[in-house]
């Protein structure tokens, strides 16, 4: 059985985007699996999506949720994969899901190849690594030491990281990640030398660079979060035969 996991919090996502993920998984996983949503609220959400509370003295902060998916009190166990809620998945995930389950996997960010220290002029660039927590397999009891190693010392991890991203990269040593053809990025594409599928309006006379691989896993839909890039019915019309 695999346990797939996506965390939804406060209002920028509504539960339509939870059952829209449940089902392109449903599409796209052949294995028997659940799917979970950790949430400070349930509402609207389908009946075959199994809600976990997020405890009101564990709340915090959009991202940091995320890390909550690794506590041992999780009512699942075994074999995971982790979704964010702007995800697109495309084609079938089995190989994706039994994919280096020893140790947590994450995204390559080969569109981001950075590494900076603490003492970078800008915040948001601090402690930088290639790695994208949008995505992620694991073993359950393998990784319940995350939280444990976290929690404690949480309010000085936040302070310090900008991003889930960067407290994972940093601290958790062992990760791995997946095959490059697998995950792109929508603002990136797969590599550094990826070229642009499309240029779309953004207003004005501006236009912003996209990319598309039809035979990739998932498409990361990360970037801004104005009206047009949260819906991609609205920002990327290739989206529309994934998005449902």
């Amino acid at each position: 059985m695999i346990n797939v996991i996506t965390v939804k919090w406060g209002d920028k996502y509504d539960s339509d985007y939870v059952n829209r993920l449940n089902s392109m998984v449903d599409r796209h996983l052949t294995e028997p699996h659940r799917f979970f949503c950790y949430t400070d609220d349930w509402t609207g959400l389908d009946e075959w999506v199994d809600p976990i509370l997020i405890p009101p003295d564990e709340l915090l902060e959009g991202w940091w949720n995320k890390i909550g998916i690794f506590k041992s009190n999780m009512p699942y166990e075994g074999r995971c994969l982790y979704l964010d809620l702007d995800t697109v998945i495309q084609n079938n995930i089995d190989d994706l899901v039994n994919y280096e389950l020893h140790r947590l996997c994450g995204v390559w960010t080969y569109w981001n190849l950075v590494w900076t220290d603490g003492d970078y002029k800008y915040a948001t660039m601090r402690w930088k690594v290639p790695f994208n927590s949008s995505v992620m397999t694991w073993t359950a009891s393998d990784c319940y030491w995350i939280w444990d190693y976290f929690w404690p010392a949480h309010n000085e991890y936040i302070m310090q990281y900008y991003g889930d991203d960067k407290f994972l990269g940093n601290e958790v040593t062992d990760y791995s990640t997946f095959p490059e053809n697998w995950i792109y990025s929508r603002l990136y594409g797969m590599n550094e030398k990826d070229e642009a599928t499309d240029d779309v309006p953004i207003g004005g006379n501006m236009f912003k660079p996209l990319y598309y691989h039809p035979d990739a896993m998932i498409c990361l839909l990360n970037g801004p979060t104005d009206a047009h890039s949260k819906s991609p019915l609205l920002y990327y019309e290739r989206f529309k035969e994934h998005w449902t």
